[in-house]
């Protein structure tokens, strides 16, 4: 039998080079709920590891998690629960930029900064639903939907990593910069974005750069009409 992980070759059930199971099936609902179960309680080095691989190589460690290379990696949903709490903790200490205390705006707009970790959460399945159709010419039915959502949820981590390095240039910024710092942060988040896309549907530069806008287009139009259709009620 050959690993998944490393290539050895081995007999039983684990390889005796790396650990990885000899049976590493195809992404699904148990194996999803199973790696979330281990990530709660099992916060390890695997952590910094796969915070790294998607700073420095996002497209390789999606490649390598779908593909069944999957020891030494932290699971996706677990990574974005402990970022998201990261990212509320920073939040906390002075607020996000564009909140109340720094800009006066709608109280829409309010409510989505202040519980702007809880929608990172929520909106990934319009993520998912907005590749999906985007790519769909490019062989998105290559992957199932707990791929995608997966593969999502890791893009999610990225998103917040950079909201973290931006979020000391917000606080310093007037909030007459506001927007720019909002569009600037959307810009950036496309290069990570286009980066993974092209590494799992390699195609000419500019057509995955055409479906890439697509794909964020089509998310900041769910976003708009479902996300704020479900917090709207909570909003005085």
């Amino acid at each position: 039998m050959i690993c998944k992980n490393c290539g050895t070759e081995f007999e039983g059930n684990y390889c005796n080079q790396c650990g990885q199971k000899a049976t590493v099936g195809r992404l699904t609902w148990k194996s999803v709920w199973d790696n979330l179960l281990h990530g709660i309680f099992h916060v390890d080095n695997t952590f910094v590891k796969t915070t790294r691989m998607l700073i420095v190589h996002p497209d390789r460690l999606l490649s390598d998690y779908f593909e069944g290379r999957r020891k030494g990696y932290m699971a996706p949903i677990p990574l974005l629960a402990v970022w998201c709490v990261i990212l509320l903790f920073f939040g906390h200490i002075k607020g996000l930029p564009g909140s109340i205390s720094t800009l006066e705006t709608s109280a829409m707009h309010n409510w989505i900064v202040e519980h702007y970790t809880l929608l990172t959460i929520a909106t990934v399945p319009f993520m998912v639903l907005a590749v999906k159709i985007a790519f769909r010419k490019a062989g998105s039915a290559r992957y199932n939907w707990v791929e995608y959502l997966l593969g999502c949820c890791y893009l999610s981590v990225l998103y917040i990593l950079l909201s973290l390095v931006l979020i000391p240039v917000g606080w310093v910024l007037d909030a007459s910069y506001y927007l720019a710092y909002q569009w600037g942060s959307m810009v950036l988040s496309l290069i990570p974005t286009y980066w993974a896309a092209y590494s799992l549907f390699p195609d000419k530069f500019w057509i995955t750069l055409r479906r890439t806008l697509w794909a964020a287009v089509l998310y900041l139009l769910f976003f708009t009409v479902i996300g704020v259709a479900l917090i709207y009620p909570f909003v005085d």
